[in-house]
């Protein structure tokens, strides 16, 4: 997994939480979260988005939207597998923003995730934005 191509806190970055969950010792999601600004929250997310994995992504959107930010992008660029789980919590969380007034964003989406998105006919439900470098890019 690239999870080194997941940014590191720069200049105006918070860097909130990160973790990583393993499967018979094989990293199998890396979550980062980072504050850039007190609007943005963006969740990086990399490897695979399934059912052992849904959960701890889950805990770690919920705990960013506690926080309500105007704006919760994230960032798929590095998930190397999505299953029906991983776009339900995805579903979850566009719903969870939309009553705390957050924007939900999805940013750099990985082929593997595109292909969900585009199987279920569900990429019009999230707002989709390329790949931008991020903060110590």
């Amino acid at each position: 997994m690239a999870a080194e191509n997941i940014p590191k806190p720069a200049g105006d970055s918070l860097f909130l939480r990160a973790e990583s969950s393993h499967l018979n010792g094989i990293q199998s999601l890396r979550v980062i979260v980072l504050r850039h600004d007190s609007a943005i929250v963006v969740v990086y997310v990399a490897g695979e988005l399934d059912l052992l994995t849904a959960t701890p992504l889950q805990n770690h959107l919920d705990k960013a939207l506690a926080t309500r930010p105007p704006r919760l992008i994230v960032d798929l660029s590095e998930v190397s597998f999505m299953s029906a789980i991983g776009l339900t919590v995805l579903i979850t969380a566009h719903h969870a923003a939309s009553d705390h007034g957050t924007t939900l964003q999805l940013r750099g989406v990985s082929r593997a995730a595109a292909r969900v998105l585009h199987i279920t006919k569900l990429t019009s439900l999230f707002e989709i934005s390329p790949t931008v470098k991020g903060p110590a890019d």
